[in-house]
């Protein structure tokens, strides 16, 4: 391709044919809304544009082949003002087109999403990444299937560095072959980024223990923000995990952790994950992604000792089918959500988790990392190939009144008498404790209706008074005493 300058593209933007520098109608006309600044967002996103050299029949697609001009692409692009995502699935084959379309590319200071997959280009030279150096509202990075090399990652890495403005929220390196060097390099270059909310190198199996330990490192001093960590089929194994979960234990914002597909991970490693649950305060997780590894009765035990007292973990998801759980393991589930010993320890009994299994997907949240959407309904749609006698305390702690559903069922008779030290005082208590509840349903709970609550409440009220007839009986005394004495001193008055 002749090389051609800015002012080559501004004195005939308006004029030249788009058909004539497109494959197709439908390019002439994505070229046009480009030119026009009109393009059309999508319902997943904002002002996205997908450059593709296959058929791909999402919102704003161009689908590039033999008759499309990259420079007149680069230059539409770069001018633009209402693309947001630019997604990138192919590139040019020559070196120069690729730093022409680069060079318009850097024009452009709106867009905020840079996706590039599965494209063959060659970053050993700064070009293709001046933009990563040059915009200013860059908030969203993401390279899958992109191979990178150590020396790829160091101009990579300058680049991060080099940015004026550390905004990204989100930054995916996914299934490019890093080794642990390549990766050591590119987190040392995101000191700074203290807006950093998601982060993924999944599907890199080279990093190893090593990759975490780089991980980890940057976590610890560089003071992100970390909501998303995305670390599934990596390879990773227990001493891998034990050293991620040994820097991620005081990242106070995590919410989201994925080891999906690490099949070496046992359940030595899934114990240290201990570390993460019982330190709330410092790490809030909520959801765990386990997804396609034999978990087995070992690590079933081992995840629900870590989740005991546990307060913020709402979604573990793994297979059933796959993971390796027999009867064994999900009784320590159940035993886990409701513990009918006692009613203390019912009551001290895992309230939060509310879902367990693989009836989830991902929707995409272009800057902070996918969000996460339950498929299925309640008619039967959730918690495929998990026990009933599990299933029935995950729907009760979606409840507000977890705790006391579970009394409630478990626990017909509650022995009051262990409070008659506390004579009338916990009288009220005790009523207190039913009210509002005893006249409402659970909503998932079968057999809890209201009248049954409000006979247990009865029950116990009238168990309280029978275990101390006197006291009950002197205390109506007392208060009549008082009516009257009142009375009296009003009529002398």
């Amino acid at each position: 391709m002749e090389r051609r300058d800015n002012n080559y593209y501004d004195v005939r933007a308006q004029d030249v044919k788009l058909e004539d520098i497109t494959s197709s109608a439908h390019n002439a006309k994505i070229l046009r809304m480009l030119r026009d600044d009109d393009l059309a967002s999508t319902e997943e996103e904002e002002g996205a544009l997908y450059i593709v050299d296959y058929t791909f029949d999402h919102g704003n697609t161009i689908f590039v082949k033999e008759g499309d001009d990259w420079g007149w692409l680069g230059y539409f692009v770069g001018r633009n003002k209402q693309i947001r995502g630019l997604h990138l699935y192919c590139l040019p084959e020559e070196e120069d087109e690729v730093d022409a379309f680069m060079e318009s590319l850097c024009r452009n200071q709106f867009i905020e999403r840079l996706d590039i997959r599965r494209c063959d280009i060659d970053i050993s030279s700064l070009s293709p990444f001046i933009f990563i150096i040059n915009s200013r509202n860059l908030r969203a990075l993401e390279l899958w299937n992109v191979d990178i090399s150590l020396e790829n990652a160091s101009n990579l890495a300058m680049a991060l560095s080099r940015r004026q403005h550390k905004n990204l929220t989100r930054f995916v390196l996914s299934r490019n072959n890093l080794s642990s060097e390549a990766l050591a390099e590119i987190t040392a270059a995101l000191t700074g980024y203290s807006s950093l909310e998601s982060f993924s190198v999944s599907g890199n199996v080279l990093i190893g223990r090593d990759g975490c330990v780089s991980l980890g490192a940057i976590i610890r001093v560089a003071a992100l923000h970390l909501e998303q960590v995305f670390h599934d089929d990596d390879d990773l194994d227990d001493e891998g995990l034990q050293t991620l979960v040994a820097a991620l234990t005081n990242a106070t914002t995590l919410q989201l952790l994925a080891l999906s597909s690490n099949r070496s991970i046992t359940a030595a490693g899934l114990r240290a994950l201990s570390h993460l649950f019982s330190s709330a305060a410092a790490c809030p997780l909520e959801t765990l992604f386990l997804e396609d590894m034999n978990i087995g009765d070992e690590g079933a035990e081992a995840l629900v000792d870590g989740l005991r007292g546990n307060t913020t973990l709402k979604h573990l998801v793994l297979t059933p089918d796959s993971a390796g759980i027999t009867s064994t393991g999900w009784t320590a589930f159940s035993r886990l959500l409701c513990d009918t010993s006692s009613i203390n320890n019912t009551y001290s009994s895992n309230h939060t988790l509310e879902h367990i299994g693989d009836d989830y997907h991902y929707v995409s949240d272009p800057f902070g990392g996918p969000k996460l959407f339950r498929s299925g309904n309640y008619s039967g749609g959730y918690f495929p190939g998990i026990p009933p006698a599990v299933v029935q305390y995950l729907k009760i702690n979606k409840e507000n009144y977890a705790a006391k559903i579970k009394i409630g069922r478990c626990h017909p008779d509650i022995p009051v008498e262990v409070f008659f030290g506390y004579k009338l005082k916990f009288l009220p208590l005790l009523v207190s404790w039913f009210v509002g509840f005893g006249t409402r349903k659970c909503s998932n709970c079968q057999n809890s209706t209201t009248r049954e609550f409000q006979r247990r409440e009865l029950s116990a009220v009238y168990k309280f008074i029978r275990g101390m007839p006197m006291l009950a009986v002197n205390g109506q005394i007392q208060m009549r005493l008082k009516s009257s004495c009142g009375r009296k001193r009003k009529f002398d008055e």
